[in-house]
């Protein structure tokens, strides 16, 4: 097998296994002890050893330039962004849809899920289609241009910056340029100077 053809096994056995392939990003991993067992694995010998090992540095050095060129991008849609924060939320989880007016909601198979205003709360009370009923949260809402379509990675940047400050994010919508993200009130300041200075 020519290294051109290893190249291409090498870059599929990554793609598939997404932590190895973020430790190829980081550029955190041995490569020498990963080439040995997909040498193994592939060939049952040490054969390609060295051929495995190329490919996975030539991966390495290619995933983390892709890296850094998507987080420009990321970056510069949220530097566009505005953001603003809505106080007295709740989200309802309901079997059904509920006679509400709600700021925004998402509806799968079974489940619909309701960001609302938490003066509308009373009238579900008792609303036997109501499975849950989430109170004293608050709605960050970040406006975006529509370059956020065409940009991947922006939510997961969003997400991962919050979740690495040990803030869980209990509703995330996101419609068109508007990402609707949903804290607990405690959570609420925090998660604001966050997201705030990712738009500076």
């Amino acid at each position: 097998m020519d290294k051109e053809n290893i190249s291409e096994l090498i870059w599929l056995y990554v793609k598939r296994r997404p932590f190895l392939k973020e430790s190829l990003r980081e550029q955190i991993i041995n490569y020498s002890s990963i080439a040995r067992r997909i040498s193994y694995e592939f060939y049952g010998n040490n054969s390609k050893f060295n051929a495995i090992k190329m490919a996975l540095q030539r991966i390495s050095k290619k995933l983390l330039m892709q890296e850094e060129n998507l987080e420009e991008k990321v970056l510069q849609v949220l530097k566009s962004s505005s953001l603003n924060i809505q106080t007295k939320i709740a989200v309802v989880i309901s079997r059904g849809e509920l006679p509400l007016t709600p700021i925004s909601y998402s509806k799968s198979r079974e489940y619909t899920t309701y960001i609302i205003n938490e003066n509308q709360i009373l009238k579900l009370k008792k609303d036997k289609r109501v499975k849950s009923i989430k109170q004293n949260l608050n709605l960050i809402t970040i406006v975006s241009s529509d370059e956020i379509e065409n940009t991947p990675g922006v939510v997961s940047l969003i997400m991962s910056v919050l979740a690495s400050e040990g803030i869980n994010v209990q509703e995330i919508i996101s419609c068109y340029t508007d990402t609707l993200i949903v804290v607990k009130e405690a959570d609420s300041s925090k998660s604001y100077e966050i997201l705030s200075s990712l738009l500076q």
